[in-house]
């Protein structure tokens, strides 16, 4: 091979592998972007109430109904007395109760099933 036919090639191989580099640079910003924005987001939210908040951003659901047993379990806690007492204000998506961040923040709001004692929160869809 003539010596301007390596260097083209080379050429050749360097824009790809630059392209590959520019590819894998816009996945890591746009990783650390959502990771920064995640953050910021458990950030508002009290520590008592995070789990509930990291379990609605892992379960990529539009909508997620819990049983209050279950809202227990991920919490690690009971739900006090005025959460099955005072249903729809306990649950009402207000920022007035920090409890209530734990879904406002990572983008859900609630919809309670009075009767059957569980709520949906449904991902606001901007």
């Amino acid at each position: 091979m003539e010596y301007s036919q390596v260097m083209l090639e080379m050429l050749e191989r360097i824009k790809v592998l630059e392209n590959k580099v520019k590819v894998l640079e816009e996945k890591i910003e746009s990783t650390s972007t959502a990771q920064s924005q995640t953050a910021i987001q458990l950030g508002k939210v009290s520590a008592k109430y995070r789990g509930l908040a990291e379990y609605l951003l892992s379960s990529n659901e539009t909508r997620v109904t819990l049983t209050y047993s279950q809202i227990e379990e991920i919490l690690g806690f009971a739900l006090p007395d005025t959460a099955r007492k005072f249903k729809q204000s306990y649950w009402a998506n207000t920022e007035t109760h920090s409890y209530a961040s734990s879904w406002m923040a990572v983008g859900y709001k609630t919809r309670v099933d009075v009767d059957n004692d569980t709520v949906t929160f449904v991902k606001n869809l901007i």
